[in-house]
C-alpha cells in the first residue's frame, strides 16, 4: 500500500522533471545555433563592409578627383573643384 501511495507522485515527479530538462536544452541548443548562425553572418558582412571599402579607396583614387556622393538617400557624383557646370 506503501509503494502504491509513493509511485503515482514519484512518476508525476519524474515525468515533470524530464519534460523541464528537455526543455530547457531544446531552447538552449537552438539559442546557441541561433547566436552561431548570428556570428557566422556578421563575420561575412564584416568581410564584405571591408572589400567594399577597399573598392572604394581605389575608385577614389583612380577616378581624378570624381568622387560618388549621397545626398538625401541618393548617389550622385560629384565633379571636382575647378570644373566647368557646363564646358564649352
Amino acid at each position: 500500500m506503501l509503494l502504491n501511495a509513493w509511485l503515482r507522485p514519484l512518476v508525476v515527479g519524474l515525468t515533470i522533471f524530464l519534460g523541464i530538462s528537455g526543455g530547457s536544452w531544446a531552447l538552449t541548443h537552438w539559442l546557441s545555433v541561433s547566436i552561431q548562425s548570428g556570428l557566422e553572418t556578421m563575420a561575412g558582412l564584416t568581410v564584405r563592409i571591408e572589400q567594399t571599402r577597399e573598392t572604394m579607396t581605389e575608385i577614389e583614387d583612380t577616378a581624378w578627383g570624381v568622387t560618388p556622393r549621397q545626398i538625401d538617400g541618393e548617389w550622385f557624383v560629384g565633379l571636382p573643384d575647378g570644373t566647368l557646370d557646363h564646358p564649352p
